[in-house]
């Protein structure tokens, strides 16, 4: 692969680690509740990443136009992969909820700078 397929391929990829997390998530919450107990804030566990993602993204769309798009992309990949360290660490929920802010902040990142530089690659 050569220039814009290896980076659209890369797009697709990083993309894929942030859409695919809430699904994964979905279908694994009944046992990490039974797991970590306190069903009333479970619903926080899927809230917590939405909100901080919508805030996010505005966000990092500004920084990116301003420090670049690579460090903006590669900062929030890391934020989000942080974040996925921190909820498999998780020993309640609370810190579940937290990881989940944290993982949130990183996936938007990715997914509106994903899309920023797939505009940049293909123009019309």
């Amino acid at each position: 692969m050569k220039g814009r397929a290896a980076v659209s391929a890369g797009l697709m990829l990083a993309m894929a680690l942030a859409a695919v997390d809430g699904t994964i998530v979905a279908t694994a919450v009944p046992s990490i509740v039974r797991d970590l107990g306190s069903f009333s804030l479970f619903p926080w566990v899927i809230s917590g990443y939405m909100l901080s993602q919508a805030v996010c993204t505005p966000i990092y769309g500004r920084l990116s136009d301003l420090y670049g798009r690579k460090p903006m992309l590669a900062a929030g990949m890391t934020i989000f992969l942080l974040g996925s360290l921190l909820a498999g660490a998780a020993t309640g929920m609370p810190m579940l909820i937290a990881a989940r802010v944290v993982q949130g902040m990183g996936a938007g990142a990715i997914q509106s700078i994903v899309q920023v530089v797939a505009a940049d690659l293909y123009p019309y």
